[in-house]
Formats: C-alpha cells, sequence, structure tokens
C-alpha cells in the first residue's frame, strides 16, 4: 500500500505575482462641475488595481477615490499579498485588518483592499473558466435593472436639472440630489415627474446634508410625489439617528456608499434601520465584504442596491453582485427587484477606460457570462487618463 505521505498533492493554486496601480483622473472645466448638496465637484477619478498571476492570469479592480487615495498602502499590501493563492484572499483581508485594527477600516487601506479584492475574484473567474457571480453564488437573474443616476446640483444653472432629465429617457427608474431644502426637494421632483410620468420610479439623495427634524420636513414635503427611497438622510456616523429616523419614516431609507465593510452595515441592518443597502464595492471591501452584505440583507429581509459612482470596471462588479443575490423572499415574482446604479454624468471613465463597456439597453443590463468580470480596461485610455 502506498503511503500519501511520500507524495503530497501539488499545490497548484494560481498565485499573486505581481500588483499594479492605474490612478485615472477626468478633469473638466470649473463651469462644468457638479455634485450634491455638500459641494460639487470637477473632476472624476478611481484607481484600477490590477494583479498578475503565476498562470499568466490577469486580474483587475477598482479602488475609490482620488488617483493618489490607495498607493499610500501598495507596499504594506503587496509585502502580505505576493505570493499568496487568489483563493486565501478573504483570509488575507481580515488577518490584515485585524493586525492592523488600530488603523481602523474608514481609510486608503480599505479602498485598496476593495480593489484587490475585485481584481482577485477577476483572475479566479479566469483561472476557473467561472464568471465572477458564479464564485458568489450563482447567476439569480439574467440582466440586472438600473436607475440613471444624474439629477445634480451644478455650478452653471444652465446645466441643471432641466438640462439633465432627457437622460433619464429609456431608464425605468431615476436618481436626483437633493437637500437644499423641503421646497427645493419637491420641486426638483416634481420636475422629474412632469418630463417623465408618473410611470417613472424616483428616487432621491440628500448625501447625508439633513438632520433628523430636517429629513422628516424633507418626507413630508415629498409626500403624495411617490418617491422610491431617500438615501443617505442623514450622515454615515449617525447611527442611532438611523434607528430614530426608521421608525418615523414615511419614504423607504437607503444608505452604505459611505460604509466600510459588512461590520457597519450589520449595524444598521441588524436593528432594521434602513430599507435599502447601498455598499460601494471599491470602498466597502469589494466582492467579498459585497457578497456578506447581500447575505445579511437576506437575513434581515432588506434590499440591495450597490453604489457605483467610478469606472466601468466598477459597475461591472456591482452587475456581478446583483446578479449573485438571490431574489429571497421572493420566488418566481420579484416585486421590486435589486438596482444597479448608472451614473449618466459626464464621466468619461464610465466606458471610455474599457475595450466593450457594460451599457444598458432600456434600463438593463445583461448579465456577463464570459470568465471573470466579463470586461477587460484599454491599456491606451488607461495611459490617456492618467494623472500628469
Amino acid at each position: 500500500m502506498t503511503d500519501p505521505s511520500a507524495n503530497p498533492p501539488r499545490d497548484s493554486a494560481a498565485r499573486i505575482t505581481r500588483i499594479r496601480l492605474h490612478p485615472l483622473l477626468h478633469v473638466m472645466p470649473d463651469s462644468h462641475a457638479y455634485g450634491m448638496a455638500r459641494g460639487l465637484t470637477a473632476s472624476r477619478g478611481a484607481t484600477l488595481v490590477e494583479i498578475e498571476t503565476n498562470t499568466g492570469v490577469t486580474g483587475w479592480g477598482e479602488a475609490w477615490g482620488p488617483p493618489d487615495f490607495p498607493a499610500a498602502y501598495l507596499g504594506l499590501v503587496e509585502q502580505r499579498w505576493r505570493g499568496a493563492r487568489l483563493t486565501d484572499h478573504a483570509v488575507l483581508f481580515h488577518t490584515l485588518i485585524a493586525q492592523n485594527y488600530h488603523f481602523g477600516v474608514e481609510n486608503a487601506l480599505m479602498a485598496l483592499l476593495s480593489g484587490l479584492d475585485i481584481a482577485v475574484h477577476d483572475a479566479l473567474g479566469k483561472d476557473l473558466g467561472l464568471p465572477v457571480h458564479a464564485l458568489i453564488g450563482g447567476r439569480a437573474r439574467e440582466e440586472v435593472l438600473c436607475y440613471a443616476s444624474g439629477g445634480y446640483f451644478t455650478a452653471d444653472t444652465a446645466r441643471g436639472l432641466a438640462a439633465q432629465l432627457p437622460r433619464f429617457t429609456g431608464f425605468p427608474a431615476c436618481k436626483i440630489k437633493i437637500g437644499r431644502g423641503p421646497g427645493d426637494d419637491a420641486a426638483r421632483v416634481k420636475l422629474v415627474r412632469e418630463a417623465h410620468g408618473a410611470a417613472m420610479r424616483v428616487f432621491v439623495d440628500a448625501n447625508g446634508a439633513y438632520t433628523l427634524d430636517q429629513v422628516l420636513a424633507s418626507m413630508r414635503a415629498l409626500d403624495g410625489l411617490d418617491v422610491g427611497w431617500f438615501e443617505e438622510p442623514l450622515a454615515p456616523a449617525e447611527q442611532e439617528g438611523y434607528r430614530l429616523l426608521h421608525a418615523r419614516a414615511t419614504v423607504p431609507v437607503a444608505t452604505g456608499e459611505a460604509l466600510y465593510t459588512a461590520f457597519a452595515f450589520d449595524r444598521l441592518l441588524a436593528p432594521r434601520a434602513l430599507d435599502v443597502a447601498q455598499p460601494d464595492l471599491a470602498l466597502v471591501g469589494g466582492l467579498s465584504q459585497g457578497r456578506l452584505i447581500s447575505q445579511l440583507c437576506t437575513l434581515r429581509h432588506a434590499r440591495l442596491s450597490p453604489h457605483v459612482w467610478g469606472s466601468g470596471l466598477g459597475l461591472a462588479a456591482a452587475v456581478h453582485l446583483v446578479a449573485a443575490h438571490p431574489a429571497y423572499p421572493a420566488t418566481t415574482h420579484e416585486v421590486d427587484p435589486p438596482w444597479v446604479e448608472y451614473d449618466v454624468a459626464d464621466n468619461p471613465l464610465r466606458e471610455e477606460v474599457l475595450l466593450a463597456p457594460l451599457r444598458p439597453v432600456n434600463g438593463r443590463i445583461a448579465v456577463p457570462t464570459a470568465p471573470g468580470l466579463g470586461v477587460e480596461p484599454d491599456r491606451a485610455a488607461l495611459a490617456r487618463f492618467r494623472p500628469r
């Protein structure tokens, strides 16, 4: 009888051999600045994370924030991740944040780890010949619903909400910015209703610019306008405020784009303080944390709708997460399927950095079935958008 220990199985798992960052920046004239109640911006930025493996596979992810945001942590992360098996990504993630607990998680380290985690999933999918959604739960739907995200405040009033309304055409839902007072909030929603009618789903986003009493006043002003959800009504740190608000809200409460890791979502989902969880995969911890948040939503009977405001690569990751999110507790008829945010503002990073970007047709994006994320960056475009 052969002794198995004499010939141990060879570890053929793919390993990370290199991590590269590709900072991206698109700068607009100051007159074209747009944004939210808290302020406007005349630039869009992100960092694409590229990993190479010993099997010749390349994976891509997206890290949130200004183009130099995650770079400072690259040495720390690469020291621990280079040579690691792709399949050990979750262990590496939690070990790193546990060993460096004094760093906290609301920082550029988490943005870098998010991009790295997405890149690992892309590489794993390519290595195994599977699309990313097959790695995180399977395909619950063949296509995902998208809402047009726009309706920004603008530096130039001629480029304001009225001028942006045509960009919502063809989508079943849209989201607009509010947060400058209840009267203005209601007027902006009415403007959308006049242009697109009662059939258009309308979501609103205050970007945490209100206090609890101001949110309630805004909700009263929006009464009768059939608003689908009120996004970031309070600042991200206002956990007690969200619990108090949810008990009195007349509009479903959504939040999460500024929350880091599933731990933060659990603090709001456990007490049922929100209705719609909105993780940004480029800063929350990537697809691994996104899947945990998806599972928390299932456990707490909350809805999932990823926040997307970077490049087309982050959009692809969000599409895979929603594709894998179960319809539970629904079965054959999903009353309100999960939405993916589709930014319709001036942002060339959405499409120009990819060879074949994902584009919605009638407000729906077909779930990619190719191995990995199903999209690939255009290296010439990466060079073009690299900050000078």
